[in-house]
């Protein structure tokens, strides 16, 4: 009978967690109270996703902003991590030119800090903003999707879109004059 050696003493696991991030919550707020905190936001959301970069630089009119914030026209939706704002969706609400009597609401812009796109957050951010023009009445929501976008796996942005039930209505061109 040949004898085993002694069984060594076993390594008691070490749990190690990955930094926790606080949960994102979603809320609408004026403009002209997170003006202050926009700034870094917009450099990083132009520098990732801005076209044209070396004709069309980042000036954000504040002024107008401001001005359409306080007439009720613009709203943000923002995405906070604890006190942090992580994102935002900004978007006017009111009557259309050819439909004054049924209220749209049109998306300016979104955007969600990349550490932030994970799970189901971004998901959650376009169901608080569904919510939200539910709860305001609008009818008809338009958003354009930056094609040149793509997440960590290669999907565009129109799979979430699809999901919440947006269709294409139209194909817009630019160019550099």
């Amino acid at each position: 009978m040949t004898r085993l050696p002694p069984v060594e003493k076993r390594r008691e696991l070490q749990l190690v967690s990955a930094r926790v991030q606080p949960e994102v919550k979603f809320q609408v707020e004026p403009f002209y109270v997170i003006a202050r905190e926009l700034p870094p936001l917009f450099k990083q959301h132009w520098r990732e996703l801005g076209r044209d970069r070396d004709e069309v630089i980042l000036d954000p009119n504040w002024d107008q902003f401001m001005a359409d914030s306080i007439a009720g026209r613009l709203r943000v939706l923002t995405a906070r991590a604890g006190t942090e704002l992580v994102g935002y969706i900004f978007y006017f609400v009111g009557p259309h030119l050819h439909y004054k009597s049924t209220l749209h609401a049109h998306v300016d812009m979104y955007w969600l800090d990349p550490q932030y796109r994970h799970g189901w957050t971004g998901l959650r951010m376009f169901r608080a903003y569904d919510d939200e023009l539910k709860r305001l009445g609008v009818v008809r929501s338009y958003l354009a999707e930056n094609l040149s976008f793509k997440g960590k796996h290669g999907r565009r942005m129109r799979v979430i879109l699809k999901r919440f039930g947006y269709r294409p209505c139209d194909v817009m061109y630019r160019k550099i004059v």
